[in-house]
Order: structure tokens, then sequence, then C-alpha cells
């Protein structure tokens, strides 16, 4: 009787270790890109970026076999990672948006104007100049993803004419190649804005809500 619960107790652990290395070498599931979660403009930028993906396929499958349609095919890898990094990028731009929202500037500049104590002084400045960085990096994103989805649409409009031999896939892969650089780039700064100043605004929230409450400690 042992030898069969031992036996069992073995198979049982072995079919764990399995599970489990099966789990790691499974690739992370993707986000589903839905611009209908965010709030404009973000939300038009990211239909903009599908809009323009669609129509990319569509010239890719409307190509004739050879050469051409197989570069154009390759391509498009690029041009989906283009399009999830619009909506990433979209993500947080919306959050800035949300914890903008969140800073009653007004509130804050008129404890200022009213003379408080030197706690509750450098408490209120920190709060106005983490809203005005908030503020500085959503009003640099918006025109800049703007910039970079319309610049996908100029490359669709390129993939058209390699589509009819008039233009060369070495230029339209650069082309894509670099817009997808300054979407990752975008990101990566944000990032940083993302983890310095959205995530603090609970406490944020606590002093602007609470005029009269003592500041929380820097």
């Amino acid at each position: 009787m042992v030898p069969v619960i031992v036996g069992l107790v073995i198979l049982a652990v072995g079919a764990a270790a399995v599970l489990v290395r099966s789990r790691r070498r499974s690739p992370p599931r993707k986000v589903a890109i839905d611009p209908f979660t965010l709030s404009e403009p973000w939300r038009r930028h990211v239909a903009a970026a599908q809009a323009t993906q669609r129509r990319y396929r569509e010239i890719a499958r409307s190509t004739p076999d050879g050469p051409r349609r197989d570069r154009l095919r390759d391509i498009d890898s690029q041009v989906g990672h283009a399009v999830e990094e619009c909506f990433d990028i979209a993500r947080r731009g919306d959050d800035l948006d949300d914890a903008l929202s969140r800073f009653d500037t007004g509130a804050l500049n008129r404890q200022m104007e009213h003379g408080v104590d030197e706690p509750t002084r450098a408490s209120v400045q920190s709060q106005l100049a983490s809203a005005a960085r908030i503020r500085t990096s959503r009003d640099d994103t918006d025109p800049r993803l703007r910039l970079l989805t319309t610049r996908m649409g100029e490359l669709v409009a390129q993939a058209a004419e390699i589509s009819v031999g008039t233009y060369t896939t070495d230029e339209l892969g650069s082309g894509v190649g670099d817009v997808v650089t300054q979407l990752e780039a975008l990101r990566l700064a944000l990032g940083e804005v993302n983890g310095r100043d959205v995530n603090d605004r609970d406490v944020n929230d606590r002093d602007v809500n609470d005029p009269g409450r003592p500041a929380s400690s820097p």
C-alpha cells in the first residue's frame, strides 16, 4: 500500500512540474485593443491607427503573389507593433487626463494665497508641481501621438505604390521601423511620468479635498 501512495505522490509532483514549465513557456496574452475604453482625444488616435492597419492589410492582400507581397506581409508585423504601442501610449495619456481631473489646482492656489504654515505650503507646492508635470507631459503626448498616427497613414500610401511596383519596400520598412522606434520612446517617457506623479494622486486627493486638514509629510 505504501509503495502505491509514494508512487501517486511522485506522479502528482511530476505533473505539477510539467504544468509549471508549460505555463512559463506560454507567451503572455495580448491586451485587446479597444479604442472605446478611452476618452478623447486618445480614442481617436487609436481608431486612426487601427484604420491604417486595416488599409495596409487590404493593400497587402490585393498585391499579386511575389517578392513584393511577401515583403509587405513581413512589414505587417511592424505595423501591428505600432498599433499596440499607440494603444499603450493612449491608455497612459488617458491616465494622465484622469489624474489631472483629480487635482483641484484652484483650491491649491487659494491655499497658497491665504497663507498657510510651512509644512502645508511645501505639500501644496509639491502637488502643484506634480500637476504641472502631468499637464506638460499630457499636452506634449497628444500632438506627438497624432503626428505619428498621421505618419502611419502616409506609409500606407507608400504601400499602395509598392503594390503596383512604383515604390521600394526597403524605404517602407525603414519608415515603419522609425515610427515604431519613436512610439516606443514616447511610451517609455510616459512611463516615468505615470510612475512618479500619477501613482501619488491618492495622497494629493486627500489634501485637496480637505484643505483644512494638515498636509501629509513629504
